[in-house]
């Protein structure tokens, strides 16, 4: 009897020390494919449906894959703004990115991209800036 009271308390220590990252990334969750892009100087439209931009959230990073350069940043929600920030490379010890050309495929126009939430559901996500607006499907 004293061996399992021991083996359940040994067991419920092991667990308590175990730090799961329970943070998600809410309704972003998941792979976003770029349908299209709004200039918002000009008011063009660019199809994107074919190009197969993503971006894929998930628990505090993002991944931008597709137009380029694979690159992951962190991503910050406050209220129904996104905040992307800290891009870096996908590989060997993830470098920064030094170029806003690696960037520019997936609408960011500086390092720390504000987006102002236009709308986000299951399905359909449209981020905009005081450029472009992104619109994506939900993978």
């Amino acid at each position: 009897m004293k061996k399992i009271a021991y083996l359940m308390t040994l067991a419920a220590l092991i667990c308590a020390g175990c730090e799961l990252d329970t943070s998600d990334s809410g309704r972003f969750e998941g792979l976003w494919k770029m349908q299209g892009v709004d200039s918002l100087a000009n008011g063009k439209h660019v199809d994107m449906t074919q190009a197969q931009v993503a971006y894929a959230f998930q628990s505090k990073l993002l991944q931008l894959r597709g137009g380029g350069a694979s690159v992951f940043c962190r991503f910050e929600q406050k209220g129904d703004s996104l905040i992307l920030s800290d891009p870096r490379k996908a590989g060997s010890n993830n470098p920064p990115v030094e170029s806003l050309d690696v960037l520019r495929p997936y609408g960011f126009t500086d390092f720390r991209m504000p987006f102002h939430i236009d709308l986000l559901n299951g399905k359909r996500m449209i981020l905009s800036s005081d450029e472009v607006r992104l619109h994506f499907d939900k993978y």
